[in-house]
């Protein structure tokens, strides 16, 4: 058995190199509330934006301290976590965040996506749902897999359902 079970990717980095990337990706996530980057990239970086997110639902002392430690420019980014965020994924049990295969972006051809927060601004599912309801309901008939995506992105969205119609009027009224 040579080498064991991979806990995490290495990413050809060393251990410090490779927490200062990570770091510095879930900091930007927590800005923009999207990013583009590689996919094992991606993948690393959500394992740690769940159990920030977490921290920042704890709300408490330790939480608070270890959540400082992570983020590049916590007195930016902190309150964001402990007011936004917080309020955002309350009742959401897990799955804060979701990663989006995309072409390859880089001339090397690696591996592409986007690590994005869900029930966010920039949520795409969201944007896709809606943009698919309107092209059904013109067709007249809203298949399944439409409807059920529909559950998803409105399940844990406070106000998702009304936030949905309202997306999908603004697209019919562009169309």
């Amino acid at each position: 058995m040579a080498g064991g079970a991979l806990k995490y990717r290495h990413l050809n980095r060393s251990s410090s190199h490779r927490q200062a990337l990570l770091r510095n990706l879930v900091t930007s996530l927590i800005q923009h509330e999207s990013i583009a980057t590689t996919w094992p990239k991606a993948k690393e970086a959500q394992r740690l934006a769940e159990k920030l997110i977490t921290l920042g639902k704890k709300n408490t002392e330790a939480s608070r301290k270890k959540a400082h430690a992570i983020f590049y420019d916590p007195l930016i980014h902190l309150p964001k976590l402990l007011t936004t965020l917080r309020d955002r994924y309350l009742h959401r049990p897990g799955g804060y965040t979701r990663v989006l295969h995309i072409e390859p972006l880089k001339p090397d051809q690696a591996p592409s996506a986007i690590l994005e927060l869900v029930d966010g601004p920039r949520d795409m599912r969201f944007a896709m749902t809606a943009r698919t309801l309107v092209k059904e309901r013109r067709e007249g008939e809203v298949r399944e897999l439409t409807a059920r995506n529909v559950r998803k992105v409105t399940r844990f969205r406070e106000g998702g359902q009304e936030e949905l119609e309202r997306a999908v009027r603004g697209l019919e009224g562009r169309s």
